[in-house]
């Protein structure tokens, strides 16, 4: 076996230093850190993201790295969202009719429903507008025994100029039986229902993190009797898809408008939707596709009835965890703040799919600090205009003179022909 020269293992030797110092992280372009402590190997590491990381970080979470010994370690970000499953199929009306001293009534067989025989929710059409109104369901196998799905549902609409809201579904337990009937007190035409869907609806929850809980300023607004909450989040950029009150145990049910707005002044539209708490009975929350602005304002219209008594207000957003698989225990660093960061391409996430659930562990996270080895990116160069402003306005006048110049001449020439 050939012997190889010592010059050429010094130069290998070089040449795979310089590689590794090549794709080595460079962590000066990261303004801030937390150190984290892995204690167990061989285990996913989960971590929470919370609102410190939230405020430091770029709306779209890119900017996060997780290093060890100079080394990038893959992640995913994983969004704890929950699920909807819903069918829904127009069934066939018996009948529909106005009972006298009670109201209107329609008798509905889903037989014509095809696939899952499940039902737990109706959903009426209508014409009317500015009502609410009490549903009773009743559920029966062969329409003519019937047991009471729900007492105390309600419908109800809201129009006051160019605003409208409705809220025209009742939910009531899971059922298999083949006809609904529905009663809707105080009405008394029997066209006032033009139309009714049955629906199945298998929702699992969302996990939600609390950005910022406050007791929100108040204003009373006489025109529209409304009240008016108004919150702020310290800062743009933080997400939210949630907002949910705190009341005391008073009864209402109310129509309500989320707005929000990155200044305090220019407002945009969120959501439309219903506040209520009855009996034992309550949708405080009102949910949104996710935003980022500063400010957000509540309004609730309360009509002739008293202000609803809102004790606090938690503005929330989906649960967010970051996954990484560590090659041993010991210690790492977690690196964000970078507004130039590409977006990091891990296979992590195929990797993860495609194995068995390996067991979690949370490792320890120590408070964020300023980066020691940040350096900011170099300030944009200054236009040539700028940096030359003498020679500017001398090119600019000697351009004036020539094109005086030359407009003389020809004026003179215009004038001797």
């Amino acid at each position: 076996m050939n012997a190889i020269p010592a010059r050429k293992l010094v130069l290998a030797g070089a040449l795979t230093a310089s590689v590794m110092l090549a794709i080595a992280f460079d962590t000066a372009p990261w303004r801030y850190r937390a150190a984290v402590r892995v204690l167990e190997r061989g285990r996913l590491c989960v971590l929470p993201i919370e609102r410190t990381l939230y405020v430091r970080m770029r709306q779209d979470l890119a900017d996060l790295r997780i290093v060890r010994e100079g080394q990038e370690i893959p992640y995913v970000i994983e969004t704890v969202a929950g699920a909807i499953e819903e069918h829904e199929c127009r069934p066939e009306v018996m009948n529909q009719s106005a009972i006298p001293d009670t109201g209107v009534q329609i008798t509905l067989d889903l037989a014509r429903c095809k696939g899952d025989p499940k039902h737990s929710r109706l959903r009426l059409t209508t014409a009317e507008t500015n009502f609410r109104q009490r549903v009773r369901i009743e559920t029966s196998d062969d329409n003519r025994f019937w047991n009471i799905a729900r007492e105390d549902g309600y419908i109800f609409d809201f129009t006051q100029g160019d605003r409208k809201l409705s809220v025209l579904t009742v939910d009531y337990p899971v059922s298999t039986r083949r006809y609904v009937r529905a009663t809707v007190f105080g009405w008394t035409s029997p066209g006032a229902i033009s139309g009714a869907w049955s629906l199945y609806r298998l929702e699992r929850p969302a996990e939600l993190y609390t950005i910022d809980a406050q007791n929100p300023a108040r204003a009373e607004d006489a025109e529209t009797r409304s009240s008016i909450l108004s919150l702020d989040l310290g800062q743009s950029g933080l997400p939210h898809s949630q907002v949910r009150l705190e009341a005391d145990n008073s009864s209402f049910h109310r129509a309500v408008e989320l707005e929000a707005s990155d200044d305090n002044k220019s407002w945009r539209m969120v959501a439309r939707s219903a506040l209520f708490q009855i009996a034992d009975e309550k949708s405080l929350a009102i949910p949104y596709a996710e935003r980022h602005e500063r400010y957000l304002r509540i309004r609730i219209f309360n009509g002739d009835n008293h202000a609803v008594p809102v004790q606090r207000v938690y503005v929330e957003t989906l649960k967010r965890l970051v996954k990484f698989q560590p090659p041993s225990d010991g210690d790492f660093w977690m690196y964000y703040g970078n507004p130039g960061a590409r977006p990091p391409m891990y296979d992590l996430a195929v990797i993860l799919s495609r194995q068995t659930p390996s067991l979690e562990t949370t490792p320890l996270v120590a408070e964020w600090q300023l980066n020691p080895a940040y350096r900011p990116p170099p300030e944009p160069g200054r236009p040539w205009s700028e940096r030359n402003p003498a020679l500017l306005y001398g090119v600019l006048a000697t351009a004036i003179v020539v094109m005086g110049f030359v407009t003389v001449r020809f004026l003179l020439k215009v004038r001797g022909a």
